[in-house]
């Protein structure tokens, strides 16, 4: 059996899907500016949130190490959150259950990969805690000397 082809009909087709599409866009754009305002909204409360946060731990916290690496981590705590609620509004809920199980093997098999790299961040995190190491101390090692400055998860 054999089917001719029909050239017009192909293009009705393609201008009848092309249609539909345009028509769920135009449906789902007010649910994508409102999801695109509170992700927004959620950064700018993070930048907020990590200025209020650094007020109250002056007084609470000596280690401005401490403080930097507590309100990083408070703002992109903010700022994931934010880009949750944005997804849920977008209807995405099926999709964000898939890419939480994903991003849970995709952790798994990176944190075996950097198993030293995270060895050394999280040996930052520990320094950071330490007292007896301060922004402003001085320290010598391997034959370098010098003031720190900085305290971050990585390096001195």
């Amino acid at each position: 059996m054999q089917e001719n082809f029909n050239f017009n009909d192909s293009i009705n087709g393609i201008w009848e899907k092309l249609g539909e599409w345009t028509d769920s866009l135009i449906l789902s754009l007010p649910n994508f500016i409102l999801a695109i305002l509170v992700f927004a909204l959620f950064v700018i409360a993070a930048k907020y949130v990590g200025k209020l946060l650094g007020k109250i731990l002056r007084f609470k916290v000596k280690q401005d190490s401490i403080r930097e690496i507590t309100i990083k981590i408070v703002k992109v705590l903010v700022i994931v959150l934010g880009f949750f609620v944005a997804l849920g509004l977008l209807n995405l809920d099926t999709i964000l259950t898939s890419v939480l199980a994903g991003a849970g093997v995709v952790g798994l098999a990176i944190g075996l990969a950097l198993q030293g790299t995270l060895n050394n961040t999280f040996s930052g995190i520990l320094l950071s805690f330490l007292p007896e190491l301060q922004i402003g101390d001085w320290i010598e090692n391997n034959g370098y000397a010098g003031r720190v400055v900085e305290i971050n998860l990585r390096s001195i």
